[in-house]
């Protein structure tokens, strides 16, 4: 809607005109026989003062005089006649870089000059010539005071055009011109939008995917991308100050190579080196320094497209080469990628070769076409087509993902469901006994397993140990070691042949190593321990190797053939109680001091139920798989 509006305007002008004695009465250009000097002194804006020593320029000369060529102050004046006819007449200029106050007849009319920070190129600027009651004024002497920042990213310091009429035909030419400022900058804002949406849908994806990091990457790589692209877009148009392009945009085009490596070597499951991120070190830093510098003048602004073509052409290399080698490797998706990085990445180095030449000849012109009003140039279409394939390539990765995340969430479940059913949460009341456990495994699954089985003779067989790892590899060895504990069970009671059984079982059947201690007590109350490499039970809080009787320690399951495992007895009393665990208790971690869990506090809890020491543990912060079993002999 708002283009149509701009069109009618435009396509209005010359019945508007027409209105008048002539076109040339209504609405006149006067860009041209300007006189300028440099400097600021306020006695340049009086009406007699005698400009004729000054040179003559014309409004949108790229190349000024030599004597000034340079400095941050200058002066334009003009003698302008006014249209014969009564009436109230406007002046329209049109500024490039730097801001500017305007005197009619040395009265300052209009806003005076802005802070550097807030100027803005290329808009309109309408100031009053003649009210519409003053019909004696038909000469006037327009100076105007410019200024530019400390160190202009143009040694240009001009004005694009401008002309002199009556108010409404100077509104239809500010709004052309308007128009045809949003025209050259539609197509770069609309596709650093679309760029800038593809960046946060990213972000929202790794939010949900956390484990791929990719995603992050590449959005901030989008949304970079669209910083650098989108403000400079702005600030040419005119509908930004250069200050936010300058320490914003500008530092964008350094991070976004950063965000690219970190992406290419997530994509391919890889972390960069020292020497990379030392690179990147310098990509974030440079800039930060650079700018500000170039702002003040301390460093010459063609500085800054030379540094950042130099600094930032290794990363856009390493990028491709990268992409390339992981191509030749098999990803399918790096290869896809090689042509929508290169081109990004040139598109880019090239706008920084275009603005050096800009600083040679000013005169040189961005290569672009334009479609009616709309202007294309080769770097949003560069990245135009960037966005379409890395659309495509996220959002086929992005369902590839989510299928395999189902499978194995259904891979999960099911292990989950047998493992409820190898380690229940409750048992068969065995007479004698009074039996309590407790299971927290750290992830969905886990590798800690317990059993309880009687015994023919009226006792009970107790196991419990920990499988090396976690999650479903571990899920899986402990499926295997339950099955073959209960195989064993029905030929013997005996705890240190239940080990030996088990360790023959598992060699080169399973990856890791397994802890385990077997446990039989006889209904008089007569203990039998053995143990492969696991943590020694406590005795009515108190840990057995503190006690005579000696625990002899063995090798985990699983890692020798012939391991061979001595049984240790002892006699209970009614009301004596053994608390089993596994040392995902004693490894729990204070996320807040880095502190163990440990033994101590153990010791201290020994003596407590099951699900006491277990929620200790949990409070505490639990790492690891965490499992406790508590037996106390009641006698019959």
């Amino acid at each position: 809607m708002r283009g149509i509006l701009l069109m009618f305007c435009v396509l209005s002008a010359p019945f508007i005109a027409a209105q008048g004695e002539s076109a040339a009465d209504v609405l006149q250009k006067v860009d041209h026989g300007w006189r300028v000097h440099t400097g600021d002194d306020s006695a340049d804006a009086a009406p007699a003062f005698d400009d004729q020593s000054w040179p003559e320029i014309d409004f949108g000369l790229q190349n000024l005089p030599a004597e000034i060529a340079k400095g941050n102050a200058r002066w334009f004046r003009k003698h302008l006649s006014l249209p014969s006819q009564a009436g109230a007449i406007d002046l329209l200029l049109i500024g490039q870089i730097g801001s500017f106050e305007v005197y009619v007849d040395g009265v300052r009319t209009g806003p005076p000059i802005q802070p550097s920070l807030f100027w803005i190129k290329s808009n309109e600027a309408i100031y009053p010539l003649r009210l519409a009651g003053d019909t004696n004024r038909q000469d006037v002497e327009i100076a105007i005071r410019s200024h530019a920042y400390d160190q202009a990213f143009s040694n240009s310091l001009n004005f694009d055009d401008a002309a002199a009429g009556t108010p409404e035909a100077i509104a239809i030419a500010a709004t052309a011109h308007r128009g045809a400022r949003l025209g050259d900058g539609v197509f770069d804002f609309t596709v650093n939008l679309l760029t800038a949406l593809l960046g946060g849908i990213l972000l929202s994806l790794y939010f949900q995917q956390h484990g791929h990091t990719e995603y992050l990457w590449l959005g901030l790589t989008c949304i970079c991308f669209a910083m650098s692209g989108g403000l400079v877009a702005a600030e040419r148009a005119g509908f930004m100050p250069f200050s936010i392009n300058a320490f914003i945009g500008d530092p964008c085009s350094f991070f976004v190579i950063v965000a690219q490596i970190e992406f290419v070597y997530a994509f391919n499951g890889r972390k960069p080196g020292r020497a990379v991120r030392f690179y990147e070190a310098i990509l974030i830093v440079l800039p930060l320094i650079l700018d500000p510098l170039a702002w003040a003048a301390i460093a010459p602004a063609s500085v800054v497209p030379w540094v950042e073509n130099g600094v930032t052409l290794p990363g856009m290399i390493l990028v491709v080469v990268l992409l390339v080698l992981w191509s030749r490797r098999g990803n399918r998706e790096a290869g896809l990628l090689i042509a929508p990085m290169l081109l990004a990445n040139a598109s880019g180095f090239l706008f920084d070769t275009e603005m050096l030449i800009q600083f040679a000849r000013p005169d040189f012109a961005v290569r672009s076409f334009h479609i009616g009003l709309v202007q294309f140039a080769y770097w949003p279409i560069s990245q135009s087509i960037f966005l379409l394939t890395i659309g495509l390539i996220i959002f086929l990765r992005f369902n590839r993902v989510s299928r395999e995340q189902a499978r194995v969430q259904a891979d999960l479940e099911s292990a989950r469901s047998i493992q409820q059913v190898l380690i229940p949460e409750a048992f068969i009341p065995i007479s004698g006994f009074r039996i309590d456990s407790v299971y927290h495994p750290a992830q969905q699954v886990g590798g800690d397993f317990f059993q309880i089985l009687p015994t023919g003779s009226g006792g009970v067989l107790a196991v419990i140990g920990d499988v090396s790892g976690k999650g479903l590899p571990a899920a899986m060895n402990v499926a295997l070691i339950v099955g073959t504990l209960r195989t064993l069970a029905e030929a013997t009671s005996s705890p240190a042949e239940i080990l030996a059984g088990l360790n023959r079982r598992l060699l080169g059947r399973s990856t890791g190593f397994t802890t385990c201690l077997a446990l039989r007590i006889q209904p008089g109350g007569q203990a039998t321990l053995a143990g492969a490499g696991h943590l020694n039970p406590y005795l009515n809080g108190k840990g057995l190797s503190t006690l005579e009787i000696d625990i002899r320690p063995a090798l985990p399951l699983g890692l020798l053939p012939g391991a061979e495992y001595t049984e240790t007895e002892l006699t209970l009393r009614r009301g004596d109680m053994l608390t089993l665990l596994t040392d995902g208790v004693l490894e729990a971690r204070d996320a807040r001091t880095g502190k163990l869990f440990g033994f101590e506090r153990m010791r201290d809890l020994s003596g407590r139920s099951a699900e006491e020491i277990a929620a200790a543990a949990q409070r505490f912060g639990q790492e690891d798989d965490i499992a406790v079993l508590t037996l106390m002999f009641v006698g019959a």
